[in-house]
């Protein structure tokens, strides 16, 4: 069976780097040819180990390395430097070691929690295109001529040379009303108006009437 250790934060993991290295690689017989891959967003570099620089994660050729680790003092002096950079940066999952090369699996491991973060970050970016389609800005999908149709019925006015970017946003800055709210709807407050117009109206000629009849 592969002996494989994950380093990261300790304040993160539970995990102490030299405990987990001591415990994987205790009958380890040195020098131990390793690979090293880096899960970091940066370049590292450990001057313990001759020829180990690992590019970031990104870069999936030289992101990953085998070297040979001269003994298990050497070993957990590296496995020091992972500890403190990862915990400094707050990195869960900082470096990946391996006698030989890493498992498949581990790869989907490492990649499967950067994908996780990069997927919910996905998921949150399409809820909100789609909350965008949804109430989406009035000027969308509209040529220069249906903007400026658009504007003149709405009563807006704008300059004859115009932009379409100034029309569109002209447009996008008249308020919507939600549905059911006539109070942004223009007929609505002639209507209520002239609802209150000829109740007032009303009143005053009956009161009108009561006086007369009074009187006579």
């Amino acid at each position: 069976m592969t002996k494989i250790v994950k380093l990261g934060a300790p304040s993160l993991t539970g995990k102490d780097a030299n405990q987990l290295v001591a415990e994987a690689f205790a009958d380890a017989k040195y020098p131990l040819t390793v690979t090293v891959k880096n899960h970091m967003p940066r370049d590292v570099v450990f001057p313990e180990v001759p020829g180990l620089f690992l590019k970031h994660v990104a870069n999936d050729k030289e992101s990953a390395k085998t070297v040979k680790v001269a003994s298990h003092d050497l070993f957990q002096r590296v496995a020091s430097s992972i500890e403190q950079i990862a915990e400094l940066n707050r990195y869960k999952l900082a470096v990946t070691i391996s006698a030989g090369a890493i498992p498949a699996e581990t790869d989907g491991d490492a990649s499967g929690e950067g994908a996780g973060g990069a997927g919910s970050g996905e998921g949150t970016g399409a809820s909100g295109e789609g909350g965008e389609t949804i109430v989406k800005k009035p000027s969308e999908g509209l040529s220069y001529d249906q903007l400026k149709d658009a504007l003149k019925a709405k009563g807006i006015e704008f300059q004859a040379n115009a932009k379409k970017a100034d029309l569109a946003a002209l447009l996008d800055a008249v308020p919507v009303a939600p549905e059911g709210d006539k109070t942004a709807d223009p007929a609505a407050p002639t209507g209520d108006a002239s609802g209150e117009g000829a109740g007032a109206a009303g009143q005053e000629n009956g009161a009108a009437d009561g006086q007369q009849a009074t009187g006579a």
